[in-house]
């Protein structure tokens, strides 16, 4: 495990856990095999529930369900799910107390960022860190969903040049992925509704109340955002039925040009021998000749009545 005091000068990495004096606080990085200690690590706020919340998690970090729990009056586990550059999504779990935030190893956490917080004056408590790590989450959510967005447009100018199949797989996995971000938005405003309800010191600073108001302004850009999927997959239902129709048009179209030559035909391969310019020479031209009349009829006809375009 790692210590580290967060102060005005930043982070301060130290041998063991000490009590923070006024205006600073301690974080904790704990390894997954190191999650055995946390009882005693915790114990003076009160480590009742530790091991059962422990045991729901995956030690790898790799699952994404968004958590508030009071363990103690003093002591809350809370988990966010962030999204990396590479938009893979992963788990942020830690234990918030009011001098101390203890946080489960977590390779893509940044401990230059928070210095840079501690720095600017942003970090006076643990609940300060939730809540810009809460603005930091918000922001890569707020990426992802633009992501989205992009890729709509995408297969919409796509559909409207040509219907693929594969555009139904893409527009199903965009659709997935709408829904799994307009949950995890769902849930990380509840987790800062509950926080806000408990935090009052804002000291000029944004307040859990403001990050509340974001998410739902985000939530309701996802809301949006998936139906714009829903109309896109209407869009393209449409499409693949206008071009099946276009296609049984032109079958119709065919079908009906042949149908006479087809009659002609037939009639001419019945076998009786009294049949007319059966015997004569000029049978087949004059066969040909009345087959072009009626198909250039036929499309005449269709023409006229546009339905050839």
């Amino acid at each position: 495990m790692q210590h580290y005091l967060v102060s005005p000068e930043g982070l301060k990495e130290i041998e063991s856990q000490q009590i923070p004096t006024e205006g600073k606080f301690s974080i904790t990085l704990f390894d997954a095999e190191e999650w055995k200690l946390l009882n005693g690590h915790l114990a003076s706020a009160g480590s009742a529930g530790i091991d059962r919340v422990l045991g729901n998690l995956n030690p790898q970090g790799n699952s994404f369900n968004q958590r508030f729990e009071r363990l103690h009056p003093s002591l809350f586990f809370i988990g966010y799910s962030d999204f990396a550059d590479d938009t893979k999504e992963f788990a942020i779990y830690f234990f918030l107390s009011a001098n101390d935030m203890t946080i489960l190893r977590n390779d893509r956490l940044e401990l230059s960022q928070i210095n840079d917080w501690a720095r600017r004056g942003l970090l006076t408590t643990p609940s300060d860190l939730a809540q810009l790590l809460g603005m930091e989450i918000l922001e890569h959510h707020q990426r992802q969903l633009e992501l989205l967005e992009d890729d709509v447009d995408r297969i919409e100018e796509n559909i409207l040049e040509t219907p693929e199949r594969w555009q139904r797989s893409e527009i199903i996995n965009l659709h997935k992925k709408i829904l799994g971000l307009k949950k995890s938005l769902n849930a990380h405003q509840t987790i800062f509704s509950r926080l806000a309800a408990m935090d009052n010191h804002d000291q000029g600073r944004p307040s859990w109340k403001d990050l509340v108001a974001d998410t739902q302004q985000k939530l309701e850009n996802a809301r949006q955002t998936h139906e714009l999927i829903e109309i896109l997959m209407e869009a393209y239902q449409q499409a693949i039925d206008n071009r099946a129709n276009d296609i049984m048009k032109v079958l119709t179209l065919l079908a009906t040009i042949l149908l006479p030559i087809n009659l002609v035909t037939s009639f001419f391969g019945m076998n009786f021998e009294a049949m007319p310019l059966i015997h004569s020479p000029l049978g087949m031209p004059l066969f040909f000749g009345v087959s072009v009349l009626i198909v250039t009829a036929v499309l005449i006809l269709f023409w006229r009545k546009h339905w050839l375009r």
